[in-house]
């Protein structure tokens, strides 16, 4: 066998592994993405569900922020605050998710629905009066995504409470 030979034979097995490993590599970063997006809506699904119990487990936190969404001026100062304080702590939630969808970690199934609930949450007139000091505190992209809203852009009872 001459050395040509040998030459072409070993070019040959070379691409076939550099294929087979290129194969590999894509197969490894196709189950790496899935475990990452996975990870991800756990994540944000456990953290919503963390808000809801906090209001849960503590009726007069879940008392105030029922009257903060609808008439916040009728909340004395401190539980204004409190409000206020759940407000920040939730829509940092939201951001998280609505960053999380913009990243393409979060697919559009998910994010309709958490979306109309941001949204929901966002047109309360309680949401609407915090945000005017609250509001600048957020992302960029995530206000101009609030604030071009209406309330139409999303579907909901005209009897929902939250």
């Amino acid at each position: 066998m001459s050395w040509n030979a040998i030459s072409a034979i070993a070019g040959i097995l070379a691409a076939i592994a550099v294929a087979v490993t290129a194969v590999y590599l894509a197969v490894q970063i196709r189950k790496n993405t899935l475990a990452t997006r996975s990870q991800t809506y756990h994540l944000a699904t456990a953290d919503l569900a963390e808000a809801a119990a906090i209001l849960a487990s503590n009726e007069q936190l879940a008392r105030i922020y029922r009257i903060g969404l609808s008439t916040p001026t009728d909340l004395e100062e401190d539980d204004y605050y409190r409000f206020a304080m759940y407000g920040i702590g939730l829509f940092r939630r939201y951001e998280n998710l609505f960053f999380q969808y913009r990243s393409g970690l979060i697919d559009d199934d998910f994010w309709a629905g958490h979306s109309a609930n941001i949204l929901w949450f966002f047109h309360r007139p309680g949401i609407q009066m915090w945000w005017k000091d609250k509001g600048p505190t957020f992302s960029t992209s995530f206000r101009e995504f609030l604030e071009s809203s209406k309330e139409t852009d999303f579907k909901s009872s005209e009897h929902r409470q939250l």
